[in-house]
């Protein structure tokens, strides 16, 4: 697995209740992100499907299979251009509906996170609260790379349970309103910087049934620098990260003289959850 990696966070538009649009729309981003040279790009919260419903009968009707066409036009760009991509989208099985993210790599499904934090707001006030417990860290030719979901950005017990499994990149698809805004100004900042890892955020721009959402998609490196973040309304981020840095777990300002090992000084024993 390469420690220098190309990496993009896709902010862009998405059309309500037209999964097959947006397949299109994601095919579009893998080729650009690939042709600027990155091998992972990260699409939003719910892009396939819209997220702002207004009854469980609507979000269950957009919401898709994750082994239907619109995932299969996705996973046929990501084979032919060698390409990792994590897409959102209301996931129908049976009966019930999942908030659910896909990693997708050149060899097809890699696997699907689905979102176990639910704020009452949009899809998420219908979708059911996933009961696995395994940490959503999936390991890829590209390293091991662990998943978030928007709102869970709030639960520090989230990222640093990926972070303790290995995870050397964290996704986090969003689809954070405006009045968010402290998420992206602070909270993406701290937890890189608390767990030492790349956080790639993936938000969008437009609006949806009357909520603005926020833009602000970003790449934070392990220190809490942002690398990169949007500045249009859609946008595509593509930043050179090194794996490296998400596994050196302290700062050594003078070394054997001043020297900080957050991650080897816990002490896990004395907290309580």
């Amino acid at each position: 697995m390469p420690d220098q990696l190309t990496v993009a966070v896709a902010q862009v538009n998405a059309i309500f209740g037209d999964a097959k649009a947006n397949s299109q729309r994601a095919v579009e981003v893998v080729a650009r992100a690939a042709d600027a040279g990155a091998r992972l790009v990260v699409l939003p919260e719910c892009f396939l499907t819209g997220y702002v419903t207004s009854c469980r009968e609507q979000a269950f009707a957009i919401a898709i299979n994750t082994d239907g066409p619109e995932m299969g036009d996705l996973a046929r760009a990501c084979r032919e251009r060698e390409m990792h991509a994590l897409v959102g989208y209301l996931e129908r099985d049976g009966d019930q509906l999942f908030n659910t993210v896909a990693v997708l790599g050149p060899g097809g499904l890699i696997g699907r996170y689905r979102k176990r934090h639910l704020p009452f707001m949009g899809a998420d006030r219908f979708a059911t609260v996933s009961e696995e417990t395994a940490p959503a860290v999936f390991d890829t030719a590209l390293g091991r790379i662990g998943i978030a979901i928007c709102y869970e950005i709030r639960f520090p017990e989230v990222m640093r349970t990926l972070a303790l499994e290995g995870a050397e990149l964290i996704a986090l698809p969003t689809n954070w309103p405006v009045q968010a805004s402290i998420l992206a100004d602070h909270f993406t900042r701290v937890r890189a910087a608390e767990n030492f890892v790349y956080l790639l955020v993936s938000n969008r721009g437009d609006a949806e049934h009357g909520i603005d959402f926020l833009g602000d998609s970003q790449v934070v490196d392990p220190m809490g620098e942002v690398l990169a973040k949007a500045e249009n309304e859609q946008d595509l981020l593509v930043v050179d990260v090194d794996l490296a840095r998400s596994r050196d777990k302290s700062i050594t300002f003078t070394a054997g003289e001043f020297e900080l090992s957050p991650w080897k000084d816990r002490r896990p024993a004395a907290y309580r959850i």
